[in-house]
């Protein structure tokens, strides 16, 4: 029995075995490979099937268009540019008035700096700060107002193509509507899946 074992030991160690055993040993890591590569192909394959017959139930038609481009030729939005422009003209005007009125300020209390008492002196520099601080103010309102006005008169344009936009997709059969940087303009009527999401995250 011992003999046997140390023979096969003896087998087992020799170059001739190792060879053999390496060749096994790779014939069986390319059959595990090729098995792992047809489990793919079969998964790969059920999953186009999923998703052949996901789309066989709803056909998804997409479309896009440019905005900018489309508002160039709209009269509306013309009318919306000129509106701006000349507003934008009466708050330059303005903001241009109380700079001259600073300038004016200023250059008097140089003048007659020194020749002014303290409390005359101390009056014209009060005076000086508060039409600079009614300059700034302004200078910010105004920027935001503007901002408010253009929002206000493009939503009208906006409105309109929303609508337009609308028409053409229910008459084409579009399911989505996409702005060319990727906003979207219109969709078919989905579920919300907000109360799912409050649900799932534990919101309140």
């Amino acid at each position: 029995m011992f003999w046997q074992n140390w023979a096969i030991r003896s087998i087992l160690q020799s170059d001739k075995a190792k060879r053999v055993f390496a060749e096994i040993n790779n014939n069986n890591k390319i059959n595990n490979r090729k098995n792992e590569k047809n489990i793919s192909s079969i998964d790969g394959c059920s999953f186009m099937l999923v998703c052949n017959r996901c789309f066989a139930q709803k056909t998804i038609k997409l479309g896009h268009f440019n905005s900018s481009e489309l508002m160039k030729r709209m009269p509306e939005a013309d009318s919306v540019q000129n509106v701006l422009k000349d507003y934008a003209a009466e708050l330059e005007a303005e903001l241009k008035a109380m700079q001259t009125e600073y300038t004016r300020l200023t250059q008097e209390y140089e003048a007659k700096k020194d020749q002014l008492t303290d409390l005359l002196r101390a009056n014209k520099e009060n005076e000086i700060r508060g039409v600079l601080e009614r300059m700034e103010m302004f200078q910010q309102n105004a920027q935001v107002d503007l901002s408010n006005k253009q929002n206000e008169l493009f939503t009208v344009v906006i409105d309109k193509i929303k609508a337009v936009v609308a028409e053409i997709a229910k008459e084409n059969k579009f399911t989505y509507i996409f702005e060319s940087n990727g906003i979207l303009w219109y969709s078919e009527d989905s579920e919300d899946i907000t109360p799912l999401l409050v649900k799932k995250m534990g919101l309140k």
